[in-house]
């Protein structure tokens, strides 16, 4: 019996080894197959809107910084112009559409505002779109607006989650133990598979906060405004199946959006930047000897005390029949 018992776990550890690699295999094609790279001719309509709506948050997300610089986005801007035409000539003026002019019209009130001089790559890309529709009143559904600070309490959910905004302009208020252990507490609630509760939060502030985010590639613009980052990880060591491989990135992810309302709650505002790096960054992250390397890195937050003259993108949602089926 012993003997049989031997054989069979050596086989299992071979079984499992194999059927990693194969999921990993699986994961890859299916990604390779469906995504949308930049020099992919022919994109199809979800192609094309998802460049779209990343390019209109690039340009959007600019005006909310501590000092956007004139003339920024020159090649997000002529991506996206581009992107919109196809998209208009191929399918429809939709709400995509609007979402996109919005953007590249509150582009120029951004300029207008400031006494900025506009850019001629930008009056040259204009001649592109049809500009009966840039006055559209559709296309107020994005661009900016100003913060107002309120002293309303959120009393329920729904206003919670409603009025979350990412922020990315932070006074240089200091963020006490006290409520950054509430925090942890309201974040804690979030369900994890089979209640394993694998999710990790590291803090960071000064240096070392400077040295994480050396490694991440949406902090430009705000790096020095940042007073604290938390860096969202899972503990693999939780996990003992090959069908379990996402399982750290959906509990993480889960606990991450718990973090921000949690933040939310106690008065602070958050900002989550991602963690879409290359190995060689993981590494050189866990290398710094702060996160251990049997933990996966999900997303880093940036978060703090509002600045009271802050602007916020109006990062418009979707019409909710975009993401929803009744089967």
């Amino acid at each position: 019996m012993m003997l049989k018992k031997g054989i069979k776990k050596p086989l299992k550890n071979i079984y499992y080894s194999l059927l990693l690699i194969i999921n990993s295999l699986y994961d890859y094609n299916k990604f390779r197959k469906h995504y949308a790279k930049d020099n992919k001719k022919n994109k199809n309509k979800k192609q094309l809107e998802a460049w779209i709506l990343q390019d209109k948050h690039r340009i959007e997300k600019a005006f909310t910084l501590p000092n956007p610089r004139p003339s920024f986005g020159k090649d997000a801007l002529t991506r996206l112009i581009h992107n919109t035409v196809e998209y208009e000539s191929k399918f429809a003026k939709d709400e995509v559409y609007y979402i996109s002019l919005g953007a590249i019209k509150a582009y120029k009130k951004f300029h207008t505002d400031n006494d900025y001089e506009l850019p001629i790559f930008y009056k040259n890309l204009l001649k592109l779109i049809n500009l009966n529709d840039l006055n559209d009143p559709k296309t107020e559904i994005s661009g900016y607006y100003k913060y107002q600070e309120s002293d309303k309490e959120i009393v329920s959910l729904e206003s919670l989650m409603r009025s979350r905004h990412s922020f990315r302009n932070f006074s240089d208020k200091k963020i006490n133990d006290e409520i950054l252990k509430e925090i942890v507490s309201l974040s804690i609630t979030a369900p994890s598979v089979c209640n394993r509760q694998h999710w990790r939060i590291h803090f960071f502030e000064g240096e070392k906060k400077l040295q994480i985010l050396s490694l991440q590639n949406g902090n430009t613009g705000f790096t020095d405004n940042i007073p604290m980052i938390a860096v969202i990880s899972s503990e693999l060591s939780a996990f003992y199946t090959p069908g379990e491989r996402n399982q750290p990135y959906t509990d993480g992810g889960i606990f991450a959006m718990n973090l921000m309302y949690a933040i939310e709650a106690k008065g602070l505002k958050s900002c989550p930047l991602n963690w879409c790096n290359s190995f060689k960054d993981e590494k050189k992250l866990h290398k710094l000897g702060y996160i251990p390397n049997s933990e996966a890195v999900i997303v880093i937050i940036a978060l703090g005390h509002p600045a009271s003259n802050s602007v916020l993108a109006k990062s418009p949602r979707l019409d909710t029949s975009n993401f929803y089926k009744r089967h």
